[in-house]
C-alpha cells in the first residue's frame, strides 16, 4: 500500500543527477523530448513538467534521500495521508 508521494518538478531540475545516484529505481535521465538531459521519474510520460509517483513504506528511504540530496529542491516527498512534506 502506498503511503508517500514522490514529486518531481522538471522545470526546476538543473540536471545534477544526485537523485539518479541515490535512487536509480525511480529516477533516470530523460533521453528525448522537451526535457532531454534532465531527470525524469521512470514511470512518467514524456514532456510532463511536474509528475508524481506513489511509494510504499519500503520504498521511502531512497525517495527521501533523493529529495534531501537535490540541490535545487526539485524533488519533494509527501505523506499521502496528511499532505505534510517529509523531505526536503
Amino acid at each position: 500500500m502506498s503511503k508517500y508521494i514522490l514529486k518531481l518538478d522538471r522545470e526546476v531540475c538543473q540536471s545534477n543527477f544526485v537523485c539518479t545516484a541515490v535512487d536509480p529505481r525511480d529516477f533516470e535521465e530523460e533521453d528525448s523530448g522537451k526535457y532531454e538531459g534532465k531527470v525524469r521519474l521512470k514511470e512518467e510520460p514524456e514532456d510532463e513538467k511536474v509528475h508524481e509517483i506513489e511509494l510504499s513504506e519500503d520504498e521511502r528511504g531512497e525517495g527521501e534521500q533523493a529529495a534531501n540530496g537535490c540541490p535545487v529542491f526539485a524533488i519533494e516527498l509527501i505523506d499521502k495521508e496528511t499532505g505534510e512534506t517529509i523531505a526536503p
